[in-house]
């Protein structure tokens, strides 16, 4: 069991404060903050009605306001929940990468509100998540001209939470694509103790309900949290004891620590500037006595984690009966792991099946670790024959609309050099036969292309018609 952000405080307190429960006036900004306006800043108000929540924030006639209902698990001793509500993105008409909030919002003594905002870089991805500071500005790593912001409520000890009555925002561009701090080429990978979340029944940070044999991860960040049921952050766990990897999403934070970014270079970590880039300070306050052996709340770790597995992760796919050192790689750290849109994976397990799952035609087709690189825990492979028999990756549109699909395969010098993925419309019409050379570009996402769908089950087909003496892999597709 690991200890959850939902229960800790955060020190950045935003707009108008209550002193001993009598509520004050917002202080005016200084002159300087009144005068200081940005050349080519883009401005705008987001709209406290529209966004999306977990299931304790509730909107009032005076706001928005976190109210707690008593239904999240919360760890023994620790008393604070967070909560968050994100806005729709938005398109600007400039890219951007630096963000000033301006808030109004009345707080509880004890209560809190922090602003996230953050980029859709070249290439379809997200940036990571940046807080930024009521009248301050905030620097991200990438510019990009759709922009998403949400807010972290924080609760008292007894449950009450901030109203936001307003929140503002303007943007506009510091930094070129050739600045230090772009994603790398190759996404990074630290051997961090990762542990077993279990709370079967609670709520994660997004605001998923865990469910028996969930497959997630937490980390100990904000800034790498994907939305409830979302992909646009995911790590690929390797556990050396069994040789196994799965490829899963980050819908919780912690252990320990919740502003912990232990993954980027120290100038950008949140917290903990002084520690090595991929040590947890966990990890650093468990081993070397870092912070007094303490971790952000004063607690004394009784691990090092960085990591925290869901149930079906740590059991299923890794095959793990104990807390035990793992090899991490932080996908979103290179511009071409990280999905974007909809994933539908050979392990039909993995599937929300009302929005997609796999089909399977023949006998031929056989579930497969060998060959590292596979998206989630595994992939399918069939040998070349002069049969269609596909494996069929159905995906599901409300609304009919363009959309891009992306396939990801493991390479190896046995596969076909012109690997047939055929693409139809829920129509029964046939838009294009793709074919694609499965001996390279492995254990990435590779664009097949770019068609107009109608409303209903769509679908992407990967025939074994190859040269006999070579093998075709089904491992996932992306919708986007």
């Amino acid at each position: 069991m690991r200890a959850s952000w939902r229960s800790t405080v955060m020190t950045v307190m935003l707009g108008a404060v209550f002193a001993q429960g009598v509520a004050a006036a917002e202080p005016a900004p200084p002159a300087a903050e009144t005068l200081r306006v940005e050349a080519g800043a883009q401005r705008w108000t987001e709209d406290l009605s529209v966004g999306e929540g977990t299931g304790e924030l509730v909107r009032t006639r005076d706001g928005l306001l976190y109210e707690p209902n008593g239904v999240m698990r919360r760890p023994e001793g620790l008393n604070r929940l967070t909560g968050l509500y994100t806005f729709p993105a938005r398109t600007l008409s400039e890219p951007v990468d630096t963000f000033r909030p301006r808030l109004q919002a009345t707080q509880a003594l004890g209560t809190g509100v922090e602003v996230d905002v953050r980029v859709r870089v070249p290439g379809g991805a997200w940036s990571e998540w940046r807080t930024a500071t009521a009248g301050e500005a905030v620097r991200l790593p990438r510019a990009g001209t759709e922009v998403q912001v949400r807010l972290a409520l924080v609760a008292d000890e007894r449950g009450r939470g901030p109203v936001v009555q307003e929140l503002a925002l303007e943007g506009w561009r510091e930094g070129s694509d050739t600045e230090q701090g772009l994603q790398p080429l190759a996404a990074l990978t630290y051997r961090v103790y990762a542990t077993r979340e279990g709370l079967v029944g609670g709520t994660t940070a997004n605001g998923h309900v865990i469910k028996s044999n969930d497959r997630f991860v937490a980390l100990p960040s904000r800034r790498g949290l994907a939305s409830n049921g979302g992909s646009e952050y995911q790590v690929r766990v390797c556990y050396a004891k069994t040789a196994k990897c799965t490829t899963t999403s980050v819908w919780d934070v912690g252990p320990w620590n919740t502003k912990d970014d232990y993954w980027n270079p120290s100038s950008v970590r949140e917290m903990w500037k002084t520690l090595p880039q991929g040590k947890p300070e966990a990890q650093a306050a468990y081993q070397d006595g870092f912070n007094g052996g303490l971790d952000q709340f004063g607690r004394r770790p009784a691990n090092p984690a960085g990591i925290d597995l869901a149930d079906g992760t740590f059991w299923t796919d890794l095959g793990m009966s104990n807390n035990d050192w793992v090899d991490v790689t932080y996908l979103w750290t290179s511009g071409g792991g990280t999905p974007t849109g909809l994933v539908i994976d050979s392990n039909n397990a993995n599937n929300d099946q009302t929005k997609g799952y796999i089909q399977l035609t023949g006998s031929s087709w056989a579930s497969s670790t060998n060959v590292a690189g596979y998206y989630g825990s595994s992939y399918l492979v069939s040998p070349g024959a002069a049969v269609s028999e596909p494996a069929t990756f159905y995906f599901y549109l409300a609304a009919a609309g363009t959309k891009t699909v992306d396939a990801w395969w493991t390479a190896a010098t046995d596969r076909s050099t012109a690997a047939p993925f055929i693409v139809t419309s829920a129509t029964g019409t046939q838009l294009a036969n793709v074919k694609v050379n499965q001996t390279v570009n492995g254990a990435r996402w590779n664009t097949l292309g770019t068609w107009s769908f109608p409303a209903g089950w769509n679908k992407v087909q990967l025939s074994r018609w190859v040269t006999a003496g070579t093998y075709v892999v089904a491992d996932a597709i992306q919708v986007r």
